[in-house]
């Protein structure tokens, strides 16, 4: 491993250490999970535009949390007049921050030394796969912003520098329309060690059990089952990336 990745992934296990204490509850690790990307990253999504909810992206800071690291509140929502062009301002403001994160993170991942297609002939556990997420989160926790993937790859690599195993980081795909036309990517903890296909886990064997970490679109962890509603294993597939097996925390 080189020592430029390994002082990455020590900074980002300092940045993890409120997870720990709590690594063992699945839903509570989650919720710190969550609230430590999205004060970290407060940048927010660059393909999301809403006026009235500019600073969302922000929270509280988790016990444990480092001492640099401070909250801010989610401004109060106006319905119209001066203060709506005062919300939509604060909201341009965001989104221009989140515009340039992600830029910014894609310039960094562009000149990473990095083979997806020989990525991909893995097992989701190859240190290969471990260390590239870890360069892809590094990059967005730098930068403080991105898209999905980028927060997943930060919530992901926080709970496993936290102690949290099993842990996967999930790409959902629509099972129609190309790999772009509507697209996620959660980390999820929990997720045994399955019968059949560990990269395309059944949805069935995990769903009651198991929890999302998703920073862009929940304030906390939530029952893996929600997954089942907003993306339908019909018309998409659930595809694990990468994965941290069952006794194996921290990779």
């Amino acid at each position: 491993m080189e020592k430029s990745l390994q002082a990455k992934q020590a900074w980002i296990a300092t940045l993890a250490k409120p997870i720990v204490p709590v690594a063992r509850n699945r839903l509570i690790a989650a919720t710190t999970a969550v609230k430590l990307a999205r004060t970290l990253m407060p940048s927010g999504l660059a393909n999301v535009f809403a006026p009235f909810e500019g600073g969302r992206w922000g929270g509280q800071v988790p016990a444990g949390g480092p001492g640099w690291l401070k909250p801010f509140d989610k401004p109060a929502e106006e319905t119209g007049g001066l203060f709506a062009i005062r919300q939509l301002a604060i909201e341009l403001d965001r989104w221009g921050s989140a515009v340039a994160s992600t830029h910014g993170v894609d310039e960094a991942l562009d000149k990473l030394v990095y083979d997806e297609e020989y990525a991909m002939t893995l097992p989701v556990t190859d240190p290969y796969r471990l260390d590239h997420a870890d360069e892809v989160a590094y990059e967005a926790l730098r930068h403080r912003g991105g898209n999905c993937g980028y927060y997943a790859s930060a919530t992901f690599a926080l709970l496993r520098h936290g102690g949290v195993a099993p842990l996967d980081m999930l790409i959902i795909l629509p099972r129609e329309g190309g790999r772009f036309a509507d697209s996620h990517t959660v980390a999820v903890l929990g997720i045994p060690d399955v019968e059949g296909n560990q990269k395309e886990p059944p949805f069935a064997q995990w769903s009651e059990q198991a929890v999302i970490a998703d920073p862009t679109t929940d304030e906390m962890g939530m029952p893996a089952s929600v997954l089942g509603t907003r993306w339908p294993p019909g018309k998409y597939r659930l595809l694990s990336y990468v994965r941290v097996p069952p006794g194996k925390p921290g990779g």
